[in-house]
C-alpha cells in the first residue's frame, strides 16, 4: 500500500477514480472538499432516515456514479473530541466488503478535519487481508487490494507527520499479515525446518545476525526439556537466533516466541474435534519474527535479540512420556506430568540459553501457552506476568495503543509452591483446575534468573475473536507484532 500526500487542488486535478474517505460526528454539518454538493446531499439524506449517524464506530459506503469517484467510505467518530483508536480501526473494518464488492484499489482521505487516520489505515490493511494459498484461483473473483492511498488538504506540515505515521502502521501491519501468512500454512508445510528458513530470509533482508542450534548441539549444551517435547516426531527441532545489534552501549532486548508448529498433545493427547487448529501453536514464533520485520526496517536504537525454540509435539513409540524426568539446560529437573504442557519445556530451555549466553537487559516471551488464559480473558486480551513493574507497564501502554490487549496477573510465591516436584525440582503443571495460566508463568520465571522479564500468554487472541471487523476470524490475527513494535519503538525512544 503506498501512501502519498496531496493539497485539494491537485488531487481534484488528478482524475485518478478513488474511493473518498470522510469522518463524521453526530449532529454535525456535512461540508466535505473533496465530493461535490450532490454527494454531500446524498449523505445528509441517509443521516435524515437513519442509515447513518455518525456515531462513534460506524461506517458507511455510498456508491457514487463517475470517473474520478466510485463512492464515499463514511466514518463515525462520534460526539468525543478525542476518538477511541480501536473504534476507528473497527470501523475500518466494517467497510472493507464494500470496498472489495465494489473493487476499490485507491483511497482519497480528507484530512481537511483532524482525525486518527492512522488507526484507519491499520484497520484497512489487517481487514483486507486473505489466506489463499490452497485454494483453486477463481478467475472471476475480484484479487485487488487498496494499493494507493492520498491524503488530502491544504496544510502540507501537517499532512508530512501523518503521512510517515501512517506508512509506519502500515509497514507493521504489513508485518502482522505476514506473521498469519506464517500461522496460517498447513503445519505439514510449516514446519520447525520452515521455520528456520523463513527466518533466515529476514535475516538475509534485513542483515541480522542468524544462527540456528540441531539437535545435536541442543543435546550438547543439556536442552533435554526442549529435546524431550520433540521425541515423538520425525521433524527435527530447532533453536533459531536472529540478532539485530544498534551499538554496543545500548540496552539489548530479547524476544522469546513459542514455536511448536503442531501439537497434538502428545501422550497426553488433546481432543480431536479442534485439534486441526493446533497448527497455530507456533503463532508466539510468528509474533516475534514478524516484529524482527520491523526492527530490520526501523533500525531502533536498541540491540534487539530473538530467540524461537521450534518443535512439533506428536506421538510415536519414541514419545516423552507422563512421569519421565528431564533436566532442563539451566540444570533444574522437571517431572512431566502432562505432555501436553509442552510450550513451557521448550521454553524454559530457550529462556534460560538466552539469558546465559546473550545477558539482555529485558526478556519478553510470547506464546500460545494455556487454555486457560482463554477461560480468564476470552480472545480480547493476553494474560501478561511480568517480574519487572515498569518492563509491564511499557508493555501495558504498547498494548493500549496497537489495540492489542493485554492484563496483567500476578506471580506470588504461592503459585510458585504449586510447581515443587515429588521426585524432581519442578512440575510441569500445578494442580487441576487452579490458576493455569498464572502457573505456566511461575514456571517459566524460574529460567529468567534475575533479569527482568515479562511472559505474554496469547492462546486467546492469536485466532478465534469474533466481532473485531478487522480481523476475519478464518485466519490466525498476528497478535504480538504491533504490541512488540510498538514496545521497542517506544523503548528505543525512551533510551530504555
Amino acid at each position: 500500500m503506498e501512501i502519498h500526500t496531496s493539497s485539494i487542488g491537485e488531487w481534484k486535478k488528478s482524475g485518478v477514480a478513488s474511493c473518498i474517505v470522510v469522518a463524521m460526528r453526530p449532529g454535525a454539518a456535512a461540508s466535505f472538499p473533496l465530493i461535490d454538493e450532490t454527494a454531500t446531499s446524498l449523505l445528509e439524506s441517509a443521516r435524515a432516515r437513519g442509515a447513518f449517524s455518525g456515531k462513534a464506530g460506524e461506517s458507511m459506503f455510498l456508491p457514487l456514479p463517475g470517473a474520478d469517484v466510485v463512492g464515499v467510505l463514511a466514518i463515525g467518530l462520534g460526539d468525543n473530541t478525542d476518538p477511541d483508536a480501536e473504534t476507528v480501526r473497527r470501523a475500518a473494518g466494517k467497510g472493507i466488503d464494500n470496498l472489495r464488492a465494489h473493487r476499490v484499489t485507491r483511497l482519497a482521505i480528507d484530512c481537511s478535519v483532524s482525525w486518527p487516520v492512522v488507526p484507519f489505515i491499520e484497520g484497512i490493511a489487517l481487514g483486507q487481508y486473505r489466506f489463499e494459498r490452497y485454494k483453486k484461483p477463481d478467475p472471476d473473483a475480484f484479487s485487488g487490494e487498496i494499493d494507493d492511498v492520498v491524503l488530502v488538504c491544504d496544510a502540507p506540515d501537517t499532512l508530512h507527520d501523518v503521512r510517515d505515521a501512517c506508512r509506519y502502521a502500515e509497514r507493521v501491519c504489513r508485518n502482522t499479515n505476514w506473521a498469519r501468512d506464517l500461522a496460517n500454512a498447513a503445519s505439514n508445510d510449516m514446519t520447525p525446518a520452515q521455520l528456520a528458513l523463513d527466518a533466515h530470509g529476514i535475516a538475509e533482508k534485513y542483515k541480522l545476525g542468524y544462527e540456528c542450534l540441531d539437535a545435536g548441539r541442543m543435546a550438547e549444551l543439556g536442552m533435554n526439556a526442549l529435546l524431550g517435547v520433540a521425541k515423538g516426531s520425525k521433524q527435527p527441532p530447532k533453536l533459531i537466533i536472529l540478532n539485530y545489534r544498534a551499538a554496543n552501549d545500548v540496552p539489548t532486548v530479547a524476544l522469546v516466541g513459542k514455536g511448536i508448529t503442531f501439537d497434538t498433545g502428545g501422550i497426553s493427547i488433546k481432543p480431536s474435534d479442534s485439534m486441526h487448529e493446533m497448527k497455530y501453536d507456533m503463532c508466539g514464533a510468528a509474533a516475534v519474527l514478524g516484529t524482527m520485520r520491523t526492527v530490520g526496517r526501523t533500525k531502533p536504537n536498541l540491540n534487539v535479540l530473538c530467540v524461537v525454540p521450534a518443535a512439533e509435539n506428536c506421538v510415536d513409540g519414541n514419545a516423552q512420556k507422563p512421569g519421565d524426568i528431564v533436566r532442563a539446560y539451566n540444570g533444574k529437573t522437571i517431572e512431566v506430568h502432562n505432555t501436553d504442557a509442552e510450550g513451557r519445556l521448550i521454553l524454559c530451555d530457550a529462556l534460560a540459553y538466552t539469558v546465559d549466553h546473550y545477558a539482555p537487559d529485558m526478556i519478553v516471551d510470547v506464546a500460545t501457552l494455556t487454555g486457560g488464559v482463554l477461560v480468564a480473558l476470552g480472545h480480547y486480551a493476553a494474560g501478561v506476568m511480568s517480574t519487572d513493574d515498569a518492563l509491564c507497564a511499557g508493555i501495558e501502554a504498547a498494548a493500549n495503543a496497537t489495540g492489542e490487549r493485554v492484563w496483567r496477573f500476578p506471580l506470588w510465591d504461592d503459585y510458585s509452591k504449586l510447581i515443587e516436584g515429588e521426585h524432581a525440582d519442578l512440575s510441569n503443571i500445578g494442580p487441576p483446575r487452579q490458576a493455569s495460566s498464572i502457573i505456566g508463568g511461575v514456571f517459566l520465571k524460574e529460567f529468567v534468573g534475575d533479569t527482568p522479564w515479562a511472559h505474554i500468554d496469547i492462546a486467546g487472541t492469536a485466532w478465534g475473536a469474533k466481532n473485531i471487523s478487522y480481523l476475519d476470524t478464518k485466519y490466525a490475527s498476528g497478535y504480538g507484532v504491533r504490541l512488540l513494535s510498538e514496545w521497542i519503538r517506544a523503548t528505543a525512544g525512551a533510551g530504555a
